[in-house]
């Protein structure tokens, strides 16, 4: 039987994949982080695609360095601006923290897009908030992750514009068995191009 954590992952997973059609893209990736740093020598791949007006395909590569320590190495496709390809990376600091059931994270980035008729620079940071609210089993996490981002567009000719953006990631990851995670991030931010973003992908974990 379905434990009632595992039921509510599900339900985010539900949720996020509903309103897919009306998604808008801008070129770049969020960080999809949770509070869980990777420890050291653990590793994981992820791939995540989000469909709109535009297709969004990409995959991370993450691994711990020790200390509550981890980075990813991220690359991908977008179909925004006539179609490119993204690179970049991440760091992810998990805070000690004693007392409370909350986990806490410090994540930051750097990402660059190379599209047919633009490029855009992005370097998001935020502070990743969550837990584990399984009751059986098979962990589910559900976080919030609140962020920065400072974003640059240059387009091909003149007219290059700099913008500073908030908004805050929602996400789950729901584990499979013991090495494959579901996992979903719905995000809101203050860009008009991109004021909702959907990434939906699967974990490999050892």
């Amino acid at each position: 039987m379905m434990t009632k954590g595992a039921r509510l992952g599900f339900v985010l997973l539900a949720l996020a994949v509903m309103p897919a059609t009306s998604f808008a893209q801008w070129g770049a990736t969020r960080l999809m982080t949770s509070p869980d740093a990777l420890g050291r020598g653990q590793m994981e791949v992820r791939g995540y695609f989000s469909i709109a007006e535009e297709i969004d395909v990409f995959g991370v590569y993450r691994r711990g360095i020790g200390g509550n320590m981890d980075f990813g190495l991220r690359a991908g496709y977008t179909g925004y601006f006539d179609g490119g390809f993204h690179v970049g990376s991440d760091l992810r600091y998990e805070l000690p923290v004693s007392g409370t059931q909350l986990q806490f994270a410090l994540a930051g980035g750097f990402q660059a897009s190379f599209m047919d008729i633009g490029n855009l620079i992005a370097v998001p940071f935020g502070v990743s908030i969550g837990a584990d609210v399984s009751t059986g089993e098979r962990s589910v996490v559900v976080y919030a992750l609140p962020f920065l981002e400072i974003d640059r567009f240059d387009p091909e000719g003149p007219g290059s514009d700099t913008e500073f953006e908030g908004g805050v990631e929602l996400g789950g990851e729901v584990e499979v068995n013991a090495n494959w995670i579901a996992n979903a991030v719905l995000s809101f931010s203050s860009h008009t191009d991109d004021n909702v973003h959907l990434a939906l992908g699967i974990i490999w974990r050892r």
